[in-house]
């Protein structure tokens, strides 16, 4: 839908500006006569791009805001308008107006969302009708906050835990390009017309041939790079790599325990929203971030609807962990489910911080040790002619 930027004069002649949108043009005077606006000039602006969009951060910020103004008994309308003068210059700012402005027209707070799907998804807007649903928008937006506070430091750990092995990993190349880029050059007129073993040969041949013909591998490598990329963001290379990384051993912990603490974490306050079962399994499924997992919990709702139980189902899966159920159980006999998903959330989301520190601690030798071993062969194809002293010419 096209946002307008209108001028317009009120009933005391006084000059008024903002955006609104609408279908057309005739749709904007229709809806600016019905706020007693007369229109005295009137542009389309840009449909809303990506750099538009809120981010996960400021998703989270907005929400907790909503939800803070919402639960002191500010009027939701009047709760946007306060938080739209906020963000006033903002990026995103045109998407909180657009809102504002779909809620001043009769719209639900969920419809409004549910036009930028980009920046509210499903699993946001399906929560926001539940509690308007059940009069409860208060309690819905204040779990929402929560859900989100959650998921954003879960996604840091995780980004967190990459850095320090990727700059390792980086510096292990460059040191190991310096190598063989100045190092060895620098030292061959030493062992120039010597007769040398086969190993200094290889290692000289190898950086030698890294030197001249860079030209072709490295466009090569590069290419091979970029395809890598574009595959990995395709479905199906999606597909690939989420089922390869769910059979790594150490990875696969961590991918399992992400995937469960996103998925009981958003079930736990789906239901605790108002949602029901099966609905909130369905949309529980979208967060989960792994397809073999997703598969599993579909495969679980099948045989919900049918008379079983989320726990029994998920006890069957040989990915998910026997615990998972186990706890899930204790809450169904007890009455306590949607408190035991919360729980499990709890428990992996520790266990993720653990297993991290686990991974980071062997992926740092790991890298050393290549790195070092690299290093050592060179050093010792430098040093091995230069023990042999029969072999200088006197």
């Amino acid at each position: 839908m096209p946002l307008y930027q209108y001028q317009a004069l009120d009933s005391k002649a006084k000059k008024r500006t903002g955006f609104i949108e609408a279908e057309n043009e005739n749709e904007v005077k229709e809806k600016l006569r019905e706020q007693g606006l007369m229109v005295s000039s009137l542009s389309t602006k840009a449909t809303v791009s990506n750099k538009q969009n809120l981010s996960r951060d400021v998703l989270q910020t907005f929400t907790v805001q909503l939800s803070q103004l919402v639960n002191a008994n500010v009027p939701l309308f009047q709760s946007l308008a306060a938080i739209e003068e906020q963000c006033r210059g903002e990026s995103y700012h045109r998407i909180i107006l657009s809102i504002c402005d779909q809620i001043k027209s009769g719209k639900s707070l969920s419809e409004a969302l549910a036009v930028y799907p980009k920046s509210f998804d499903h699993l946001y807007c399906s929560m926001i009708k539940a509690g308007e649903s059940a009069g409860a928008l208060d309690i819905v937006l204040d779990k929402l906050s929560q859900l989100l506070s959650k998921q954003n430091k879960l996604r840091k750990q995780l980004i967190t835990a990459m850095i320090y092995p990727g700059v390792l990993a980086g510096f292990s190349l460059v040191i190991i390009g310096l190598l063989m880029g100045f190092v060895l050059p620098s030292i061959e007129g030493i062992f120039a017309d010597r007769q040398l073993n086969g190993f200094t040969s290889a290692v000289m041949a190898t950086g030698k041939f890294l030197r001249n013909y860079w030209w072709v591998y490295a466009p090569i490598t590069f290419g091979l790079v970029a395809f890598l990329i574009y595959r990995l963001r395709t479905p199906k290379g999606q597909l690939w790599l989420q089922r390869t990384l769910i059979k790594v051993p150490i990875v696969k912990t961590v991918v399992i325990q992400a995937s469960v603490a996103r998925f009981c974490r958003t079930m736990g306050t789906l239901q605790l929203g108002g949602l029901t079962m099966i609905d909130s399994l369905r949309l529980s499924r979208e967060v989960i971030g792994n397809v073999v997992l997703e598969k599993e919990i579909e495969n679980a709702e099948n045989k919900i609807i049918e008379g079983s139980s989320l726990s029994y189902e998920l006890m069957q899966s040989k990915w998910i962990p026997k615990m998972v159920s186990r706890m899930l159980s204790v809450g169904e006999e007890s009455g306590s489910s949607v408190q035991m998903l919360n729980k499990v959330a709890d428990v992996y989301e520790d266990e993720i911080e653990r297993s991290l520190d686990r991974l980071m601690a062997l992926a740092q030798p790991v890298i050393l040790i290549f790195m070092g071993s690299v290093i050592g062969m060179v050093m010792m194809a430098i040093l091995l002619p230069l023990t042999d002293v029969s072999s200088f010419s006197m």
